[in-house]
């Protein structure tokens, strides 16, 4: 029923946020990969791609920063006994990537990383959504137009920083990965990306601090 939600973000939580548009503020839930893109901006106009959730007692409007979050987001619902919690959980402990890797490879155990995910579900996630996950298509909204990513916790930090820096603030895809890598360095002191903080909002300071 909504595509997109277009407004000046007045309200962000951990996994929240709400957009004003037109004198109505829309309280819309979002995935931790969401909430890093959009990093500090309150007061700004933000646009997210949102889905509505309709049930007896439900009416909820959740929100992401790219249509392959989305898109995930919807397939990992139609699996029995993954409700938009689960579903949020999942975008949140993953990459897009790394979720239609882990479901096309048939990864259990790497599933059941996801909160409120034990072995039975994880193992019908894989059987419901191993062909459909598989064949979900990345724009370049939810690859960002990178080479292939870095693993793991601090590959997605760092993956999300550029993209930041790129579709955010207009820096050049090989001056983002340059000046991510420094901040990376400096912040732990060790080689990009194997020991990237944690959080893509103190890797951005760093490099906003230095240019």
């Amino acid at each position: 029923m909504y595509h997109h939600l277009r407004g000046r973000l007045i309200e962000l939580g951990s996994l929240s946020a709400v957009v004003e548009t037109s004198g109505v503020g829309w309280h819309v839930e979002i995935p931790l990969s969401t909430r890093l893109l959009i990093g500090d901006r309150l007061g700004e106009e933000v646009l997210l791609y949102t889905h509505l959730l309709v049930r007896e007692d439900v009416l909820k409007l959740f929100g992401f920063f790219t249509l392959e979050e989305r898109e995930l987001f919807r397939l990992l619902l139609s699996v029995s006994g993954t409700g938009p919690k689960i579903a949020l959980q999942a975008l949140s402990a993953f990459s897009v990537k790394e979720l239609i890797r882990d479901l096309g490879s048939g990864a259990v155990d790497s599933l059941k990383r996801i909160k409120g995910v034990g072995k039975k579900l994880a193992e019908r996630m894989v059987l419901e959504l191993r062909d459909k996950a598989g064949a979900l298509q990345l724009g370049e909204s939810g690859s960002g137009g990178f080479e292939q990513p870095p693993e793991g916790e601090a590959g997605r930090v760092s993956e999300i920083a550029i993209t930041v820096l790129v579709e955010q603030l207009g820096f050049s895809l090989k001056d983002a990965r340059k000046r991510v890598e420094a901040a990376c360095q400096k912040l732990s002191g060790a080689d990009f990306p194997a020991s990237a903080p944690g959080e893509a909002e103190e890797i951005i300071r760093v490099v906003l601090e230095s240019s």
